[in-house]
């Protein structure tokens, strides 16, 4: 009785509070979801994504989403990996070196997702590169979509290189490696990207294809999956660091693995993907109990609310013999 008593005060007393008190990420979640969200004790992919906007604070994930210190994060819990070498970090456009922009090269921005532009053979427009570069730097990425990750990074532009094969053809294998845990469970793999036969596989860490519902307008794709795969996951693994959950995204060239990214809300926190017993197993890999929410001392009621969600989480794994 008393637990029946406290898990039903406090899932109804904290789902309330976040559908007041974040309204707009709670109308997201219901676009996606075409329900309600139950954040107190989230079990839903969706609603953990919500849950980690609302609670999960983890100060490390800010340097993690921080695109410039994250290579140097990447190198250091995996020396071995690839770096994109960063060719110039500033402020404005118009300080880069022209000579740094008369080949193939990527600009970009540090705090947020989708800032960037590739130059090939330095064909750009200055006044549109001008204009797009400014935008990014006055954007405060943190307000979208509750991506708080990218609040209070120091705002930089950089030039990356381009990456390419020995042929000088552009990157062709992108994988984003979903970790849980110490468990790469599966990857988006991109193929052809920057191409018109731009395709999307999903893998599994035994290279089995599946089919999904659509994913970001991408053909479904059944290639056989390519022999980096074990090397690619294990790797993901060992840049996730044990996490809760990160998804790390990755590239391939002529048999070296490089970093790209780590990235926190796939698709800003959407994934509302049916039918497929790895989506399933992606929710009960999903261990909230690793966060920095439940692992670090939290005061006041959210001290409280924390002690109630380990101590419910861990009767839910019992009760699931997990």
């Amino acid at each position: 009785f008393p637990d029946a008593f406290r898990d039903a005060f406090w899932l109804t007393v904290i789902n309330a509070y976040c559908y007041i008190r974040h309204p707009r990420l709670t109308y997201f979640t219901i676009s996606n979801r075409k329900s309600l969200p139950k954040p107190a004790c989230p079990e839903h992919s969706t609603d953990k994504f919500l849950w980690r906007k609302m609670f999960d604070h983890d100060p490390a994930t800010v340097l993690m989403s921080d695109k410039l210190a994250a290579k140097t994060l990447a190198h250091d819990l995996c020396p071995d990996i690839g770096i994109p070498k960063t060719l110039w970090v500033g402020e404005q456009f118009e300080d880069i070196p022209l000579e740094l922009i008369s080949g193939d090269v990527v600009v970009k921005s540090n705090h947020g997702s989708g800032f960037f532009h590739v130059i090939r053979n330095g064909d750009y427009n200055r006044q549109e590169m001008i204009a797009k570069t400014r935008k990014w730097m006055r954007t405060d990425y943190s307000r979208y979509n509750g991506e708080w990750n990218y609040q209070g990074i120091n705002r930089k532009l950089f030039v990356e290189e381009f990456l390419k094969d020995g042929d000088g053809q552009p990157v062709n294998r992108e994988p984003k490696v979903y970790v849980f845990g110490e468990t790469a469970l599966f990857a988006f793999w991109f193929h052809d990207r920057l191409t018109d036969q731009a395709r999307l596989s999903l893998y599994d860490a035994h290279g089995n294809a599946f089919d999904y519902s659509p994913y970001l307008h991408y053909p479904v794709s059944f290639d056989a999956a390519p022999s980096c795969l074990p090397r690619m996951f294990e790797i993901a693994a060992q840049l996730a660091a044990g996490r809760d959950h990160v998804r790390v995204d990755l590239y391939e060239i002529d048999g070296t693995i490089y970093f790209s990214e780590f990235t926190f809300y796939n698709v800003a926190g959407r994934f509302n993907f049916k039918g497929q017993k790895l989506f399933q197993e992606m929710t009960w890999l999903w261990d909230l109990r690793r966060t920095w929410f439940l692992t670090q001392p939290q005061s006041g009621w959210r001290g409280a609310y924390a002690r109630w969600l380990k101590s419910r989480l861990d009767r839910m794994a019992v009760q699931s013999g997990a």
